[in-house]
């Protein structure tokens, strides 16, 4: 019993030192430590273009960002807001869906949908939001449905 608990805290040193050089992929990070990707929304209710750097894993960071709003969304009134993103995958399978969240000190959104496009050799990926529910991100309730293209490009370099 006590060789398994040597070896699993062995395992998780190991882990501790070694993950926080690489990337999602298993691969080490490039120098500086983050990759820039472009982040465009266009089409619709939200609009923006910027490049930003380390996003988008679960715990952060949360990159600032430039949205500009076509109309009220809650408490983010329409026009243009500079607050934090975040942008990933959500579910698996089949039923693989896409998230984004944006807020600021006036709110936040979040808008879970999407029909996803993956161009992996040019590493672009296409999410095209058609009538998603857009709901308040600290309430939880619907706001209104939405319509906006993202695509998230990782090949900047």
């Amino acid at each position: 019993m006590r060789n398994r608990v040597v070896g699993l805290v062995s395992m998780f040193l190991v882990a501790a030192l070694i993950g926080p050089g690489l990337d999602a992929r298993g691969r080490p990070d490039r120098p500086g430590g983050t990759r820039a990707e472009q982040i465009e929304f266009f089409g619709g209710d939200l609009q923006g273009w910027q490049i930003v750097e380390g996003c988008c894993p679960n715990s952060g960071p949360f990159p600032d960002y430039t949205l500009t709003l076509t109309r009220d969304l809650g408490e983010l009134p329409a026009g243009t807001h500079d607050g934090q993103l975040f942008l990933n995958y959500y579910g698996a399978g089949r039923n693989r869906q896409y998230v984004v969240q944006f807020w600021n000190s006036l709110g936040g959104i979040e808008i879970i949908g999407g029909v996803i496009l993956e161009d992996r050799q040019n590493k672009v990926t296409t999410v095209e939001f058609t009538n998603d529910a857009c709901l308040d991100l600290y309430t939880g309730e619907t706001i209104t449905n939405v319509n906006f293209v993202l695509i998230r490009s990782s090949s900047v370099d």
